[in-house]
C-alpha cells in the first residue's frame, strides 16, 4: 500500500515538474510576432480563422495579394518566426500585400478548448474545401483584388493542389508556388510508419515539443532529420521553433495522413475526391520547389506532382548543393534555414513577380478594417 502511495506522488511530482519545465520553455523562448493587421474570415461550416496582413511600409504596392499557406501541424510563426527567417516580411519588402492565413485549430483562429463547442474531429479535405476559400475571399474583398497569388508548405500546398482543381472554385489565382509539397507518399513511408500516425491521433504533442524544447537542437537524433537537415538549422532556432510554431493535430487529419501513407494515395477522407487524380485540372503557372534532403517531400515525389499538373507555365527546381546552393535542404529548412532567406525566399518572390499583373500595380493602399 506505501509502495502504491509512492509510486502514486512520484507520478504526480513528475508530471508537476513537466509542466512547469513547459510553462518556462514557453516564456524563455517565446518570440513575439505581430502583423500590421489581423482580419477574420468564417468557413462555410462555422469556423472562424485569423488571416494576417504585411504591408509594405513606405514602398509601391505589387498588383495583386500573395496569400501564404502554413504546413502541417504548424501556425503562422513558420512563415514568419524572426526577423529574418520570416517569408511573409521578405515578400512585403519586395512590395507584396502579404496574407497569411492560420487554418483551423492554430493560433489566433478558432480552437478546441475546454467546454468550447469545436472538436480535434476535422480533415485536411476542410483545410482545401472551407479554409481555403474563405480566407481567399477575405483577401479579395479586403483588398479589392480580381485575383491572388498562392504560396502553400507542405501541406499548406497540398490544400492548394486540392482547392485549385476543384470544379466549383471562383477565384482566380495567378500563380501558386509549392515549397515541399508531394502528392506521392510511397517513399515517405520508409521512414515514417502510417500505423504509427494512425495510433497518435489521440496525442496532442504542442505542449510535450515544448517541454522538450530546452534540450534539443544539441544533438540530431535520426527521427528528427524526417523534419529537417540539421546541417541547415541552428539549434537556437529548432528550441524557439519548437514553442512557437507547433500546433495539435486533428484525429481525423491523421487518419487521413496514414490512409495516404499506407495505401499511397492523395483523396478526401471519405473517398469522394481523388485529389491526385484532379491534378491535371489545376492550369494555374506553378513553381515547385523540393530539398533533396527532404523525407516527407521528396524531390521524386514532387515531381510527380509536377508532372502531373496541367499547367503548361510549370517549374521544378531541387534545391541542392548540385545546384548551386549552399546547403542540400530538408523539409522545414525550405522555410527557416540558416540559408533559406538568400536562397529559398528570392526564388519564391521572382516567380510571384513574373506572373503578376504589373498594370495594376498603385501607390500603398490605405488600411482596411480588421
Amino acid at each position: 500500500m506505501a509502495t502504491a502511495a509512492y509510486v502514486l506522488g512520484s507520478t504526480i511530482v513528475g508530471l508537476a515538474i513537466l509542466i512547469y519545465a513547459g510553462f518556462l520553455a514557453a516564456r524563455y523562448f517565446f518570440v513575439p510576432r505581430y502583423p500590421d493587421e489581423i482580419h477574420f474570415a468564417t468557413t462555410s461550416d462555422g469556423w472562424r480563422l485569423a488571416v494576417a496582413r504585411y504591408r509594405p511600409a513606405g514602398q509601391t504596392l505589387r498588383a495583386e495579394p500573395v496569400l501564404l499557406i502554413h504546413g502541417i501541424a504548424a501556425n503562422r510563426n513558420s512563415l514568419d518566426l524572426t526577423d529574418d527567417l520570416s517569408l511573409a516580411r521578405h515578400l512585403a519588402a519586395r512590395g507584396h500585400d502579404v496574407w497569411l492565413v492560420e487554418l483551423r485549430g492554430r493560433g489566433l483562429s478558432m480552437r478546441p478548448r475546454l467546454f468550447s463547442p469545436v472538436r480535434y474531429d476535422w480533415s485536411f479535405d476542410e483545410y482545401a474545401e472551407r479554409d481555403l476559400p474563405a480566407a481567399a475571399q477575405a483577401v479579395v474583398r479586403a483588398t479589392g483584388a480580381r485575383r491572388l497569388h498562392l504560396v502553400g508548405f507542405s501541406t499548406g500546398a497540398l490544400a492548394a493542389y486540392a482547392w485549385l482543381s476543384d470544379s466549383h472554385r471562383e477565384l482566380e489565382v495567378a500563380s501558386l508556388v509549392s515549397l515541399g509539397g508531394p502528392t506521392s507518399f510511397k517513399r515517405m513511408s520508409r521512414s515514417l510508419s502510417g500505423r504509427l500516425v494512425r495510433n497518435l491521433r489521440w496525442l496532442r504533442h504542442r505542449w510535450l515539443m515544448r517541454v522538450m524544447a530546452p534540450v534539443s537542437g544539441y544533438w540530431h537524433p535520426s527521427p528528427l532529420q524526417i523534419i529537417h537537415n540539421p546541417e541547415n538549422t541552428d539549434g537556437n532556432i529548432q528550441r524557439r521553433a519548437m514553442v512557437n510554431m507547433i500546433a495539435n493535430f486533428s484525429r481525423n487529419e491523421l487518419l487521413q495522413y496514414s490512409d495516404w501513407i499506407l495505401n499511397d494515395t492523395f483523396r478526401s477522407i471519405d473517398h469522394r475526391r481523388d485529389y491526385r487524380a484532379e491534378l491535371p485540372r489545376i492550369t494555374t503557372p506553378t513553381l515547385f520547389l523540393a530539398g533533396t534532403r527532404d523525407v516527407l517531400a521528396p524531390p521524386d515525389a514532387v515531381k510527380l506532382t509536377f508532372d502531373s499538373v496541367g499547367s503548361a507555365d510549370k517549374q521544378f527546381q531541387i534545391c541542392s548543393r548540385a545546384q548551386g546552393m549552399r546547403v542540400n535542404y530538408g523539409h522545414y529548412d525550405l522555410l527557416i534555414g540558416r540559408e533559406a532567406p538568400t536562397e529559398i525566399y528570392p526564388l519564391v518572390a521572382r516567380w510571384i513577380e513574373a506572373h503578376a499583373d504589373l498594370s495594376t500595380t498603385r501607390g500603398e493602399l490605405p488600411v482596411a478594417s480588421a
